[in-house]
């Protein structure tokens, strides 16, 4: 299935042409520097920095964030089929996915807090706080791993 899959007509034009791949890898890029740059600055607050920024004007800021999540899903399959069978047997790549999960998994907790918190809450519960923290954290990995699939 994945050798069909990067054998595919649209895999072939993705690599073969002088826009397809690069286009969709700056779409995925930015996509990338939406998610990750949003969703930092939102962890560092629930976290008690960044204070001149309220809760309560990080809210819309969410929807940013999954707007971009979804193009970095469509543009990550598009990137996937163009050599599905490497992507697929590479640590980094299982270790970008894994990481790129479970730090999407745990923006919802900080969007659920987010969503009920006031502009005078003080501080976030201990299992919100340890959410952003480690969101921080899975990023930097999914980022490092995600630059290492190119040498590795």
């Amino acid at each position: 299935m994945l050798q069909a899959l990067q054998e595919s007509d649209f895999a072939a034009w993705m690599l073969q042409s002088s826009y397809g791949y690069p286009v969709v890898l700056t779409l995925h890029t930015t996509g990338l520097a939406v998610v990750v740059g949003v969703l930092v600055l939102v962890d560092l607050r629930v976290l008690g920095n960044v204070t001149q920024l309220s809760l309560t004007a990080m809210r819309p800021l969410m929807k940013l964030v999954w707007w971009a999540f979804l193009l970095n899903l469509v543009t990550g399959l598009l990137i996937f089929a163009s050599d599905a069978e490497r992507y697929y047997g590479s640590t980094n790549f299982r270790i970008k996915i894994a990481s790129v999960l479970l730090a999407i998994g745990l923006a919802v907790p900080v969007q659920r807090y987010l969503r009920h918190a006031g502009a005078a809450t003080a501080d976030a519960p201990s299992g919100v706080r340890l959410a952003a923290g480690s969101s921080i954290g899975l990023w930097a990995v999914a980022i490092v791993s995600g630059r290492l699939m190119a040498y590795f």
